[in-house]
């Protein structure tokens, strides 16, 4: 008896688990471009985490072309590469030094004017 109930126990999750791997959608991760500007300008101003701006640069974001752009030079202002240095660390909850934050406004500069120029849709 306590086999068919172990049994019946067991069976009633593995179904459950079944559903939610059924059912449920893969985590994605697709910030609109106001999003990123929001996660840049913290950047700038020093209220955007570490993890958050890791996630950011670590993840490439196939959804906006130029977005992904954008990430990209994020991320050469992160690591570096060739060609230029990569920004140092910041002080008093900055992630960059003085000079990292002036590469990164002309980067926001960017994408502000790439959001501005944007179509604006409305559904009706």
């Amino acid at each position: 008896m306590v086999f068919l109930a172990a049994f019946g126990v067991t069976l009633v999750l593995l179904c459950l688990m079944a559903a939610a791997l059924y059912f449920g959608r893969a985590p994605t991760y697709r910030p609109s471009r106001a999003e990123v500007l929001a996660l840049l300008q913290g950047v700038l101003d020093g209220t955007t985490t570490r993890q958050r701006w890791d996630l950011f640069v670590g993840m490439p974001l196939r959804h906006d072309p130029e977005l992904e752009e954008v990430r990209l030079r994020c991320l050469v202002l992160h690591e570096g590469d060739e060609n230029t240095p990569a920004a140092g660390e910041g002080v008093d909850g900055h992630l960059f030094d003085r000079a990292g934050r002036s590469r990164l406004r002309v980067i926001v500069a960017d994408l502000q004017q790439l959001i501005a120029k944007d179509p604006v849709y409305r559904e009706f």
